[in-house]
């Protein structure tokens, strides 16, 4: 039963999966934020829970993310083609080496937090800084449990074993849902700290359990002097600089949104968590399931393949964040109330995040393709590239969030951020161009036409619907999923009439959860 539900799937599979599934983990992810908005609104209390993600997600991020997202996975590939054995070895040390070295930071850090976050944090209240101290505690083992669960993550995708890995994030959201729904009443925003611990258990434990049906079979090891080992290291280096610089961002997020505002940092993170919603599903997504097939085609030399995944991956991405940033641009105050209103998370929580929320819609797109663009240097073992791009991104958007956003308000936080990624992207296009052999510019063009024209009379029918000029008697929140379903069903019936190329995905993604077998 387990080998039935855990087995490998081929790319069109993949990509179905784990969009729906991403759509899924998302839409909980929501569901998570309304819970956490209701119950404690943009207050301190919310800052201080946000704050305390910092130190356990900078380590993972600076020690272990940086090998698993740019460097393990193609190189645990090559060797899977080339010598198993060996490959198997690479994971051994790579997996015990996470956990130890994870368990040891997190360690040092529950001891000397306490020193931390007051130099971090020196004009919070001492009350919010011990419950940052706290938190943070509470939180550092699932720094621990994220440096297994990724590991593990990516020897599946490896072996093509998506399932665990597309569910997990499913389940880490409904672990923070529960540690509130449950432990609230006693242990008020420290029952949010709690469910993170939860759902990074649960994250964990399936990825275990797939792991124990493929043929990779984990015994402790610490072969350091490993080639394959010494090149993940080598490899990992400026992928963590890089993730480092947006640790680093967030950080000054922080510092400044509690500095300007109570709740300025909390209504960033909501906005910034429904931004996330359609790069998660789209841009992460996409790249993701792509990420195995690109790695084997450039290890095979491969150019047109690789190219052709490039191409339909990126075309894909903006078919569905394009219209996606145009909704938001008109709805993005009515889709905070819709998600997030009731509670404590009253109007002025509604307005300050429905501002912020207005221009990071701008970046959805941009955002979005830089998983592509990123992955796509890495599946040919160069992480340089993408490091020294995402450095000037991120240095734009710390700029600006250090020294614009004070002056002239939060809303400075999203578009510093919107600008950083629409320069990622200008320079990402600038470097890949000459690595791409056979991209199809007419093809790509008519694609991007097709999505425009049928995002423009999207947007026609939503603003068609105003609530301001239409009276119908219907509940505003009602009224205002009702105009978003609309738009969405003229895109889609749009892209269908001037035949969009990208329509396909759509009509492969419903087959995928309708139908039982559908030839590859």
């Amino acid at each position: 039963m387990r080998k039935k539900l855990f087995r490998p799937i081929q790319i069109g599979s993949a990509t179905a999966l784990i969009a729906i599934t991403s759509f899924l983990s998302y839409g909980i992810g929501l569901i998570r934020d309304r819970v956490i908005a209701v119950n404690f609104g943009t207050t301190s209390a919310t800052d201080t829970y946000n704050a305390s993600f910092i130190i356990p997600d900078l380590l993972f991020n600076l020690f272990i993310a940086g090998a698993l997202t740019a460097a393990f996975l193609p190189i645990f590939t090559e060797y899977l083609v080339k010598d198993k054995k060996e490959g198997h070895e690479v994971a051994h040390t790579m997996l015990t080496t996470a956990t130890l070295l994870i368990a040891v930071l997190s360690a040092i850090a529950f001891i000397f937090i306490p020193h931390i976050i007051p130099f971090l944090f020196p004009e919070a209240t001492m009350e919010m800084q011990q419950n940052i101290i706290t938190m943070t505690r509470l939180m550092l083992p699932s720094a621990i449990l994220f440096a297994i669960s990724n590991t593990l993550g990516n020897i599946l995708m490896s072996y093509k074993h998506f399932i665990a890995y597309a569910f997990s994030p499913i389940l880490y959201n409904i672990g923070i849902i529960g540690g509130v729904y449950f432990f609230n009443d006693t242990l008020g925003i420290y029952s949010a700290a709690t469910g993170v611990l939860i759902g990074a258990s649960l994250h964990a434990v399936i990825r275990i359990a797939d792991t124990l049906t493929t043929e990779y079979k984990y015994r402790p090891s610490l072969n350091v002097r490993h080639p394959g080992f010494k090149k993940i290291i080598k490899l990992m280096i400026p992928k963590s600089i890089s993730l480092i610089a947006w640790q680093i961002n967030l950080l000054i997020f922080a510092k400044v949104g509690m500095q300007m505002m109570e709740g300025g940092l909390a209504a960033f993170h909501f906005a910034r968590n429904i931004q996330s919603f359609a790069v998660s599903l789209f841009g992460i997504s996409f790249a993701t399931a792509v990420f195995p097939f690109l790695t084997t085609a450039a290890a095979k030399g491969d150019k047109e393949g690789y190219t052709a995944h490039i191409q339909k991956t990126i075309q894909r991405i903006l078919f569905f964040t394009i219209p996606a940033t145009a909704g938001l641009l008109i709805l993005a105050e009515p889709v905070v109330e819709l998600i997030l209103s009731g509670g404590v998370f009253e109007e002025k929580s509604v307005s300050l995040t429905g501002l912020v929320l207005l221009f990071f819609a701008i970046s959805i797109p941009f955002e979005s393709l830089t998983h592509i663009f990123a992955r796509a240097f890495y599946a040919m073992k160069n992480t340089i590239t993408p490091m020294l791009v995402n450095i000037s991104s991120m240095t734009i958007i710390g700029v600006i969030t250090l020294f614009v956003a004070p002056k002239f308000g939060i809303e400075w936080f999203s578009i510093g951020f919107s600008i950083g990624f629409i320069f990622y992207n200008l320079l990402m296009i600038i470097l890949i161009r000459k690595h791409l052999h056979g991209f199809k510019v007419n093809v790509f063009l008519m694609s991007l036409a097709k999505t425009i024209v049928a995002t423009g009379i999207m947007t026609i029918a939503v603003l068609v619907l105003n609530p301001d000029v239409i009276t119908t008697g219907i509940p505003i929140k009602i009224f205002n999923v009702l105009r978003i379903l609309v738009g969405a069903s003229v895109f889609f019936i749009v892209a269908y009439i001037i035949k969009s190329p990208e329509i396909s995905s759509v009509g492969y993604i419903l087959n995928r959860i309708f139908k039982k077998k559908i030839s590859e």
